[in-house]
């Protein structure tokens, strides 16, 4: 008989926070931690020979900043010039830099979090999954995405 290998889930000691936002129809999360504000897309100059994903930068009072396409960078159809759409103006230790998402739904807490075994096998973006309601939300690896944006 074939045996199946079980997901594993952990229990947080401490709730933590997400904020959850869109790409296209699917959820993600990004830590409370570091995201330093949520904007209205503004005017964004592109930047020559960058790698796609990459829309270009923006002023931010006073302080210019990379905008990264997430839906691009992690291949996901999106519906690009949505009402909807947001700048994430987010830090990662010295690192500063703006995703610029579909839309951004809400701030949650959790403590449990999901982790499939295909998942380890499938992307090394997503490194958990957390479940509230009806809605299944991927908690993106953002250290792991950033190694790869910036080299």
């Amino acid at each position: 008989m074939e045996q199946k290998e079980l997901d594993r889930e952990y229990v947080m000691e401490e709730e933590e926070m997400i904020v959850e936002f869109s790409l296209g129809k699917e959820s993600f999360g990004i830590p409370v931690k570091n995201v330093n504000e949520v904007l209205m897309p503004t005017k964004v100059t592109p930047i020559p020979r960058s790698p796609v994903y990459v829309e270009g930068i923006t002023d931010i009072r006073g302080t210019i900043l990379p905008v990264v396409n997430l839906a691009r960078f992690l291949n996901i159809p999106s519906d690009d010039g949505s009402e909807g759409e947001r700048f994430i103006v987010s830090e990662f230790g010295e690192k500063r830099l703006i995703f610029h998402v579909s839309g951004v739904e809400q701030i949650l807490s959790f403590q449990k979090v999901e982790v499939p075994e295909e998942l380890d096998r499938t992307n090394p973006y997503v490194k958990g999954i957390v479940r509230k309601e009806d809605t299944t939300i991927l908690l993106l690896d953002f250290q792991q995405m950033l190694e790869e944006m910036l080299h």
